[in-house]
């Protein structure tokens, strides 16, 4: 996903909302990998706007930062605690107390020599991809900015650097059609694999991690997704259910008993999925499913 400035122009820079250890994170995307001879842009060239601009908003809304953590590629083999970036204060920050631009900087100073090649001839680089572990959920439109009394939609597609045809599978994608539809009708042999439902016009490609919170590659991603029934999704969507590690319906406290008797949820087949779905369902259990519905929350649904 990308945010908005104060001008309301996209920076170019992506982030997305995840889990990490059960807490709520945002998780900045690293920059660089440009390449003038192979014609190749450079990747979130805004990393640092983007950094400062998630920081001044969380301090808007009191959220604390109870760690950040190291989470590119090379390193994701290391424990975690050799991977929390060391700071010049305490955790949890309450970046109401410092001055931003500071704190990015030493940070992100700090991210440059962490797990470098002791040989390396740079200084190491300062913008790799981070989780910013919060100590509460958060509005997503907190992130976001109104101009003149419109909001900007957090989801909407944006999506610098990609070609036409990666745009159009985005687009499609969005309404869970397209590409991402046609790979789940695949796998699920054309039927809801809970309800049984085969009625093409009454199936829905879900998704599984919500849309708003991903970053473009989730997005697109045939694993986060699974084909329901159109009621199916709706409590999906909703976090009016969900689906254990081995595949039994999670029902909602918020869901009353003679709803549940309606909606059939305990006739439901067990849903399997590959393993390569896990994390996804994982971050549904955790953020959306069985929680109060609300608009546009870090931990709700959409």
């Amino acid at each position: 996903m990308y945010l908005r400035d104060e001008n309301n122009l996209f920076i170019d820079s992506e982030c997305s909302f995840d889990l990490f250890e059960g807490q709520p994170c945002i998780v900045i995307e690293s920059s660089g990998g440009s390449s003038k001879p192979r014609g190749i842009e450079r990747r979130n060239p805004d990393y640092n706007k983007l950094l400062s601009l998630i920081f001044r908003r969380l301090a808007d809304t009191n959220t604390r930062i109870t760690q950040v953590v190291l989470d590119s590629k090379r390193v994701s083999g290391i424990p975690v605690s050799d991977r929390i970036v060391r700071i010049n204060r305490p955790y949890p920050v309450d970046l109401r107390t410092v001055e931003i631009e500071s704190f990015r900087k030493m940070l992100q100073l700090e991210v440059s020599q962490m797990h470098r090649n002791p040989n390396a001839g740079t200084s190491g680089n300062s913008q790799k991809r981070i989780r910013i572990c919060l100590q509460d959920s958060i509005d997503l439109n907190a992130l976001e900015v109104s101009i003149a009394n419109e909001a900007s939609p957090i989801g909407e597609i944006y999506a610098p650097g990609v070609t036409v045809t990666e745009r159009n599978y985005l687009m499609t994608a969005r309404v869970g059609q397209g590409r991402f539809r046609q790979e789940l009708l695949e796998r699920f042999s054309g039927a809801c694999p809970i309800t049984g439902i085969q009625q093409d016009q009454l199936l829905l490609a879900s998704h599984i991690k919500p849309w708003k919170v991903c970053n473009n590659a989730e997005r697109l991603d045939s694993m986060n997704g699974i084909l329901l029934s159109a009621l199916a999704d709706r409590l999906f969507d909703k976090g009016l259910v969900s689906f254990s590690t081995t595949g039994e319906v999670l029902v909602s406290r918020y869901l009353s008993l003679n709803d549940r008797e309606r909606c059939g949820v305990h006739s439901w087949h067990p849903l399997k999925l590959p393993d390569r779905s896990d994390s996804y369902l994982e971050y549904h259990r955790r953020a959306v499913f069985d929680k109060p519905i609300r608009s546009n929350s870090l931990l709700g649904s959409g």
